[in-house]
């Protein structure tokens, strides 16, 4: 499933050198991974399995620059892979359509004792359904 998320970078994400603060696009990702998760009913689903997604891995390759006010797309892939669900954030500056960011990762679903569990085959399905923006 793929979704677009945008944003508007804030001062207090800035690092002393004016530009986003490395961890802060870990923040972006999550929001962009709710935002996608959201998007495809996926939020309502996992709830009413008591299930709840948690991220096992991140990995982030810097590439280039966000500064103050400039406008985000974060643009996200997730899909099931033995049963985790992996997922891509490309962070783009917007104006100049530059990736400031690669993230990439895996998740996994959680009940209540906080055990994995296996992918509701409801969640694969609608993590297959065709692609669309936002």
């Amino acid at each position: 499933m793929k979704s677009t998320y945008e944003l508007t970078v804030r001062g207090y994400e800035l690092d002393s050198f004016g530009h986003v603060n490395n961890a802060v696009y870990l923040n972006y990702a999550e929001a962009a991974m709710w935002h996608c998760l959201n998007r495809y009913g996926l939020v309502e689903l996992l709830q009413k399995e008591g299930l709840f997604p948690v991220i096992l891995e991140s990995s982030l390759r810097y590439l280039h620059e966000l500064h103050l006010l400039d406008p985000v797309r974060i643009e996200t892939e997730m899909y099931c892979s033995a049963g985790l669900v992996r997922y891509t954030h490309i962070v783009i500056q917007a104006n100049t359509g530059l990736t400031a960011c690669r993230i990439r990762g895996k998740l996994a679903y959680v009940n209540g004792e906080r055990i994995i569990c296996d992918i509701p085959q409801a969640a694969r399905e609608l993590m297959e359904r065709d692609s669309h923006e936002d």
